[in-house]
């Protein structure tokens, strides 16, 4: 028994949870009829979809690199590894994903799972359409392997499909060549939420694209942002002083305890707005940064989500069409600054057509804000929620802790199409997380 949470240390749960050595031993587990259980890769989604109260199977453990084609790129490793890992191995060779997420912590696994998303969703898509197949061990105990010529349906049913098709156990996946680890980054500075979206839309043809937000700036400055295009540096294009393909740097900074959650208020969350709104007015407008900086600025911090005090925080990330997403992002950004202790991470990204059944990402914008807990907060996000629902949206389930089952089946046309094919009852064996339970997927 442990006590176990996601990344964002809400919710929590008194959990069993094994980690078996390899493969085998997960077979055995599940043959053994365990009843209900998910698999957990790093524990780095938010909220209570890495979890199952009776059983939760740790796959840490299962982290081997199997092989990698310095010819094609093509990446085959078991679903432990972790993005950080495959950066460390293949970045010197040429070679990096073609997608990730904003931390490099998460494993393949949980990757495929949550079918994550990045800086460049608007280009290029999400981490499954680099997928080139995975095996994973069904809820009738048999390892299948499935890629779009085969087992085609269930290969689009796991993408996204938050761990509840099976365990998934190794993967091949497609990496990107590139001549060096340094990103030239073009900073543009927003006044307001329609010079952002318009930000977005002339630099439509950049490969990376994402805004920080400051979500407590009102009237006429009310969604002002700072906009970080990016595109891979050619080894051309580098000083002559730099390092190639530098390495992850240090984490820097830790918070060793649980800062006061009542640090973080909008008077405080105001002050840093203004603060880094400034310094972008100053710095340079066109850089070169490493890899790391542009890709996971927070992994410089470690433990940074003590930063919100010993209850945690949760996130609000959803989805809105493009068509919607000035009216809708406008109220949803008055509801925060009238009835929320502000939000201290706002981030906006620019999304291109997505995948099915339960893969978050459509085409649109999609905005993340991070709320510590409290009643406040909790009472605001439901007023939140309301609004993407309203406006034909949808809720990133690797970050969500607060939806109710009605407003998720709302936002997703494809919830009952999903549960009719995955039959989740199966000879004594439940695939189910405490975020299915709770959502009745």
């Amino acid at each position: 028994m442990k006590t176990l949470h996601g990344w964002a240390r809400y919710p929590k749960a008194q959990v069993n949870i094994v980690y078996p050595d390899n493969i085998k031993e997960v077979v055995d587990i599940l043959s053994s009829k365990p009843g209900s259980f998910i698999a957990r890769g790093n524990g780095r989604s938010y909220g209570d979809a890495s979890f199952n109260k009776n059983l939760t199977i740790s796959m840490i453990k299962c982290n081997k690199f199997i092989s990698l084609n310095t010819q094609t790129g093509e990446l085959i490793a078991q679903s432990g590894v972790l993005i950080a890992d495959i950066i460390d191995t293949c970045l010197p060779k040429g070679w990096f994903p073609f997608v990730t997420a904003g931390t490099k912590f998460i494993t393949l696994g949980g990757a495929i799972a949550a079918d994550v998303h990045g800086k460049n969703h608007h280009i290029e898509g999400s981490f499954g359409h680099f997928v080139n197949w995975f095996e994973l061990i069904d809820i009738d105990g048999i390892i299948k392997k499935c890629s779009r010529e085969e087992n085609k349906e269930l290969f689009e049913l796991t993408l996204g499909g938050m761990g509840l098709t099976g365990v998934i156990t190794k993967c091949s996946l497609r990496l990107r060549p590139v001549e060096s680890g340094w990103i030239t980054q073009k900073t543009i500075l927003n006044n307001n939420l329609s010079e952002t979206l318009k930000s977005f839309d002339n630099n439509a043809n950049s490969l990376y694209s994402v805004a920080w937000i400051d979500c407590l700036a009102k009237g006429g400055k009310s969604g002002r942002s700072v906009l970080m295009l990016g595109e891979h540096a050619s080894s051309d294009d580098l000083n002559s002083n730099k390092v190639i393909f530098p390495v992850k740097k240090r984490q820097i900074f830790s918070f060793f305890f649980d800062l006061p959650s009542f640090l973080l208020n909008n008077i405080t969350v105001g002050i840093f707005n203004q603060f880094y709104y400034l310094v972008n007015m100053v710095k340079s407008k066109k850089s070169q940064v490493d890899w790391d900086t542009y890709f996971y600025p927070l992994d410089s911090i470690k433990n940074w989500n003590r930063l919100y005090g010993k209850k945690g925080f949760f996130q609000f990330q959803c989805i809105l069409p493009s068509s919607k997403s000035h009216q809708g992002y406008s109220d949803i950004l008055q509801i925060i600054q009238k009835n929320s202790s502000g939000s201290f991470l706002a981030v906006l990204k620019k999304f291109g057509k997505g995948n099915n059944f339960l893969s978050f990402p459509m085409e649109g914008y999609t905005l993340a804000l991070d709320f510590k807990v409290n009643v406040i907060n909790l009472k605001m996000v439901s007023m939140l929620n309301d609004i993407v629902v309203k406006n034909g949206g949808r809720f990133y389930l690797a970050k969500d802790a607060t939806l109710t089952p009605e407003l998720f089946k709302k936002s997703n046309v494809n919830v009952t199409d999903f549960k009719n094919k995955v039959k989740k009852i199966g000879d004594g064996i439940e695939i189910s997380s405490e975020l299915s339970r709770r959502l009745n997927i």
